[in-house]
């Protein structure tokens, strides 16, 4: 089973800390100076949001699972940097996108709701079966497949397709999460 990440706009207050794309993340101390000035902050799962979801106990859950995104190539060559930690991240780093050139109107918090999904859903989902898979053989271990077209974000809206971020060999390092933009 899969799940589908459902996404909104934040608005009012809300928890900083709560699962999330784009917008303003929140690291531990060690990463704070981490990152260079190509790099956009796209995603940040509490893993706690997911523990009644991910019944086969693919990640962890507990912390948090970020995805970065090295933009120093095209738009079409991004590299994923995949980070987690087991700890609670105390330090919320506002602006992280606005240093990145074509990226820095990406300041916005979209908040996640999570729910059970069949492997085959479109849209922006964790785990499942890739959509328009056009290959030859199977695809790799899905991590999480985004739809730009499934929210409001504006990110990536001119790929008519997906991208997906399949698990490497490491599973729990997530050092090699490897990065595939599909066409439709």
């Amino acid at each position: 089973m899969a799940i589908k990440l459902k996404v909104h706009k934040a608005s009012g207050d809300y928890d900083v800390g709560a699962s999330k794309f784009l917008g303003s993340p929140v690291l531990p101390d060690k990463w704070i100076n981490a990152f260079d000035n190509d790099t956009i902050f796209f995603l940040q799962i509490r893993l706690r949001d997911i523990k009644d979801l991910d019944e086969e106990n693919r990640l962890p859950h507990e912390g948090y699972l970020y995805i970065f995104l090295d933009t120093a190539g095209s738009e079409y060559d991004l590299k994923p940097i995949v980070k987690y930690t087991k700890t609670e991240p105390l330090n919320v780093v506002t602006g992280f996108n606005e240093i990145v050139e074509e990226y820095e109107q990406y300041v916005d918090d979209y908040l996640i709701e999570f729910e059970k999904c069949d492997d085959y859903d479109s849209g922006n989902k964790l785990f499942g079966k890739p959509n328009d898979w056009n290959y030859e053989g199977d695809p790799k271990e899905l991590l999480f497949q985004f739809d730009p077209l499934d929210s409001d974000m504006g990110i990536f809206s001119n790929l008519d397709g997906f991208i997906y971020f399949f698990f490497g060999k490491d599973r729990k390092t997530f050092k090699d999460v490897e990065i595939m933009e599909e066409f439709s």
